[in-house]
């Protein structure tokens, strides 16, 4: 049965990136494999439009900051332990003041994170970023021309 029957629907495309984005590592070469072996052309586009937490934590302070005030403060504060006092405040002096405060409090409050919720966590980043392109609240294509998907099957 073929992998890819599902996807090559409309929006299909967008659910097929998104489950390999947010797939383990050993997961996701398994998805690109399968995908490879049926469509070497769907297997590239898939690799080139995705998007990963270390890209997302490279961006400017001004997106980083409205996907931040996006997410679940938890969530938020998962990755802002993980990354460390200069990421925080690259991103909290732009961030509304009660919505930082809520993620400072769980900060205050937090141990080491465990290896699921920082998953979770990044997860849950990908998925806000690309709800947030589809919304328009951020632009993927301004940020990284590569990541436009309007060319995408």
């Amino acid at each position: 049965m073929s992998v890819l029957n599902r996807y090559r629907k409309p929006g299909g495309f967008l659910q097929l990136l998104q489950l390999v984005e947010t797939s383990q590592p050993a997961k996701q070469e398994k998805l690109l494999q399968a995908i490879r072996n049926e469509d070497p052309d769907w297997a590239d586009l898939v690799e080139n439009k995705m998007i990963n937490p270390d890209m997302v934590f490279s961006w400017d302070d001004e997106t980083l900051t409205l996907i931040f005030e996006s997410m679940l403060s938890r969530h938020s504060a998962i990755l802002f332990k993980i990354q460390g006092d200069e990421f925080t405040g690259r991103v909290k002096n732009m961030m509304r003041a009660e919505k930082f405060k809520d993620i400072r409090d769980i900060l205050e409050h937090m141990a080491d994170p465990l290896e699921a919720e920082v998953i979770s966590a990044k997860n849950h980043m990908l998925e806000t970023v690309r709800k947030m392109d589809e919304e328009k609240v951020i632009l993927l294509r301004r940020i990284d021309p590569n990541l436009d998907l309007s060319d995408a099957a």
